[in-house]
């Protein structure tokens, strides 16, 4: 980037121009306003007090439009390291009327060395509404858009749009046109552990790569949502900075719940119970039989009383053998019968309390078994409901 000269070489190029259009005062030449504030003008310049000396030329100007003054405040103006307005000065000299050819030609040479020093700014902004500033000067936009000389340098342009305000700084060389767009564009990166996330900005959703990667977009506010399985997190509003990187990761308000995956219900249960309660159909059928059973020894028993007398010895003790052994059979399958009728009734309930807490273990997870359903009735929406709808959930 080119950089200003000393000021020393700068006003240089000023002195044989000064001295060429400036009249000298003569001593017979009645006092006038003007005459008083351009002399004023000459002091304060040569004492360096160039703010001072600006204003007393340019009082000086209005009362008496003399193009020797328009020299002097482009000399000010250089001093005050403003080209724009010193090549200003100078373009309204050499339109001032006839000059003499030596003076035109100094003014054009130096006006051409000053627009080495100065740059054009080009800016493409949104529409009306917005206000825009380089360096906390207000400018008008439609100026901006056809282009506005500013001194090489770095400048800070400021827009205020949709109640937003993004500024950007901008180097500007000297002799050469810069265009900018604003508001401009930034990048958004939204990040999500959640599983099988999906996230949409503006209402149009992005593929989690490239949200992962980043988004380019125009600064401003923009609409975020997060979606997670059948959570829909909170629209969340995100200003976007013009050259920034801004992340936004999904964060659950505190009251909100996220659903689990529901466990399945224990099954080691289910198969417990089931055996539990095959043991207990095996004791009843054990004693079933046996009772029929009963019945046939106690028959016999009857029929060998009765014939005691008539039947054979061989044959009475044959049969009474054969009814002790029945009795024995009765005898054992009583115990198997009792034995299953505890052992069904112990697995059973052991079963059962498997069942509860898995039933216990799932409510906190906003899921409940439907034995838990039948025990405590339904809830939904606050609301409770029927034994039938809560066997038509738990089916």
């Amino acid at each position: 980037m080119r950089q200003i000269p000393p000021l020393s070489v700068l006003l240089a190029l000023f002195v044989p121009l000064v001295h060429s259009v400036v009249r000298p005062a003569r001593a017979d030449e009645p006092a006038k306003p003007w005459k008083a504030l351009s002399d004023r003008c000459q002091k304060l310049s040569n004492e360096a007090n160039y703010q001072g000396a600006l204003e007393a030329c340019e009082r000086a100007y209005e009362l008496n439009p003399d193009p020797g003054l328009l020299v002097y405040i482009a000399q000010i103006q250089t001093a005050l390291l403003r080209p724009v307005q010193a090549h200003d000065a100078l373009q309204r000299y050499l339109r001032s009327g006839p000059l003499a050819e030596a003076n035109r030609q100094m003014a054009e040479t130096q006006v051409r060395y000053l627009e080495t020093l100065i740059a054009k700014l080009v800016v493409t902004a949104p529409g009306p509404g917005s206000e825009i500033r380089v360096d906390d000067q207000p400018i008008d936009p439609r100026a901006l858009s056809q282009g506005v000389p500013l001194a090489a340098g770095v400048h800070r342009v400021t827009i205020q749009v949709e109640g937003s305000t993004f500024s950007r700084f901008v180097p500007l060389r000297g002799g050469e046109t810069t265009r900018i767009e604003l508001p401009g564009s930034g990048t958004l990166l939204l990040s999500c552990a959640l599983p099988e996330a999906r996230f949409s900005i503006d209402d149009h959703e992005v593929d989690a790569a490239q949200a992962s990667a980043g988004v380019p977009l125009s600064a401003g506010t923009h609409r975020i949502i997060f979606e997670a399985g059948v959570v829909r997190f909170p629209v969340q509003s995100v200003l976007v900075s013009p050259d920034q990187r801004a992340t936004v990761v999904c964060t659950p308000p505190a009251a909100t719940v996220l659903p689990a995956a529901r466990p399945a219900m224990n099954q080691r249960g289910y198969w417990v119970t089931g055996a539990g309660l095959s043991l207990g159909i095996a004791a009843v059928v054990t004693g079933i039989y046996n009772a029929s059973e009963y019945d046939r020894w106690q028959s016999a028993n009857e029929s060998l009383r009765s014939n005691r007398s008539q039947l054979e010895f061989a044959r009475f003790e044959s049969q009474a053998r054969d009814n002790d052994q029945l009795m024995d059979s009765i005898r054992t399958r009583r115990k198997v019968a009792i034995g299953l009728g505890i052992a069904g009734g112990l697995v059973s309930a052991g079963g059962v309390a498997l069942l509860f807490h898995d039933s216990a273990a799932s409510a906190p997870r906003g899921s409940g078994s439907w034995l838990r359903k039948i025990a405590t009735g339904v809830t939904f929406n606050g609301a409770s409901s029927s034994g039938e709808i809560a066997w038509r959930g738990a089916w």
